[in-house]
């Protein structure tokens, strides 16, 4: 069991009406069920759909040479996970009952330095959507981060990451940044991605969600093309 002082203030920005979207699977896929009931793809499976072919080729490669790639890839799924809960717990103050590996505890507390500059959330893993965008998806943290308001993501990674790597991240954020604003009228300019390693490293993404909005848009067309 795991116990810490939270060092962030919690705060309820969201309007009373609003409603948060219901994750379903479809076709091997994550898809959500709107309160309306439409249903949409979420923003990670659509940039997995509109991958370039360079790096589907790159990662279909190194599943046929890696010998153990499904276990790096299952365990890899779960240390992402229970980091992801960790922190969940540690800013909404609650104390972690479940047992974790050894290395989602070691992500978790690398990451400590970067958690203290959140504040004034609101809302933590919360389900959005779009109907103009026809898209949703669940958001790790919305709260200001060194005084701005932002889109927040917590990735566990096996090795250091370089920015160039991480455009994806950032489009997924300003997706969510545009669903957040059509939800509740609040906009988010910031997208922050906070990276552990397992090389004991932590690194630091901050960018304006404007710049990434034509690449969404772009990605975002680029799927529906292939549907019709």
């Amino acid at each position: 069991m795991i116990e810490y002082q939270k060092k962030v203030s919690l705060y309820n920005h969201i309007p009373i009406n609003f409603k948060q979207a219901k994750l379903i699977e479809k076709d091997s896929a994550h898809f959500y069920e709107t309160p309306n009931g439409e249903v949409y793809p979420s923003i990670t499976t659509i940039l997995q759909e509109t991958m370039s072919d360079a790096k589907k080729e790159s990662l279909q490669n190194w599943k046929e040479q890696e010998i153990a790639a499904e276990y790096i890839t299952q365990e890899a799924a779960t240390i992402g996970t229970e980091t992801h809960k960790l922190i969940e717990n540690h800013i909404n103050e609650v104390r972690q009952t479940d047992e974790v590996r050894l290395l989602s505890v070691a992500h978790f507390n690398n990451l400590i330095p970067f958690l203290q500059k959140i504040n004034n959330v609101h809302g933590t893993e919360l389900r959005l959507y779009s109907n103009a965008m026809k898209l949703a998806g669940t958001s790790d943290c919305i709260a200001t981060y060194d005084g701005e308001l932002s889109i927040i993501d917590y990735k566990t990674k096996r090795s250091n990451q370089r920015e160039e790597w991480m455009t994806e991240h950032f489009i997924q954020g300003t997706a969510y940044s545009q669903m957040f604003k059509e939800l509740t009228g609040i906009e988010v300019k910031q997208v922050v991605i906070l990276v552990s390693s397992e090389k004991n490293s932590r690194m630091e993404f901050v960018k304006n969600t404007e710049d990434y909005k034509e690449l969404l848009n772009q990605r975002l067309n680029q799927y529906y093309d292939i549907l019709e």
